[in-house]
């Protein structure tokens, strides 16, 4: 990336790489908890599974809150590192894939699924490798390294998660003649594979900064 001398004689506010860092821990944390769930799902008491919904949802709540935090910074901070909208995309749609995740456990709570295809932990196994993959992204950013990489794998994740939405898809209507399984696994394999494209589209607006930065 070429030195800017404005970098030097205008110093711009680094917090928003500590606020997006943050919102990645929360991701990750509560992909790895979506995951426990899902693998554990049929030996689980009922007490157990609330906990882990509850665990997602908390860390959904501290998610909303560095978001806001985020807007709050950008009608403050006369210079930013990098351009207002992509900070406000970047905040947002972490925050949504976050959102995503709290309401794909809320409908395996409404709809009482309690054992779940292998399709939905192909699912969580590869949302878990996206956020970690994610996190390392936002490392990079910060430090204006190479990025190329990372996007490429996120990437690669997100066109195996397009392959197993199919699959699970075809699966689900040729082996259920229950149209209420149907909808029920319907709406939450959507959910899966929105937040891997929510996560895919993160890295990709990274990927557009480092470009715009030079």
């Amino acid at each position: 990336m070429k030195f800017n001398i404005l970098d030097l004689l205008l110093p711009r506010e680094t917090k928003f790489y500590d606020h997006f860092e943050e919102q990645a821990d929360f991701l990750i944390k509560a992909s790895l908890v979506f995951r426990d769930l899902i693998a554990n799902l049929d030996k689980m008491a009922e007490h157990e599974i609330k906990q882990k919904i509850g665990e997602i949802k908390e860390l959904e709540t501290r998610g909303d809150a560095v978001e806001h935090k985020i807007i709050d910074d950008l009608s403050e901070t006369f210079l930013t590192p990098f351009d207002r909208e992509d900070i406000h995309a970047m905040a947002v749609n972490i925050d949504r894939a976050l959102d995503i995740l709290n309401s794909s456990v809320n409908k395996i709570d409404m709809y009482q699924i309690r054992t779940a295809p292998a399709h939905v932990l192909h699912f969580a196994d590869i949302i878990v490798d996206m956020c970690q993959e994610l996190r390392v992204l936002m490392g990079l950013f910060r430090a204006k390294g190479n990025v190329d990489e990372t996007v490429r794998k996120i990437h690669q994740f997100e066109n195996k998660a397009d392959y197993l939405f199919h699959i699970s898809m075809a699966d689900l209507f040729a082996n259920n003649a229950d149209a209420v399984e149907i909808i029920k696994f319907k709406e939450v394999y959507e959910h899966l594979e929105n937040m891997t494209d929510c996560i895919d589209y993160i890295a990709k607006t990274i990927r557009g900064v480092i470009v715009k930065l030079g």
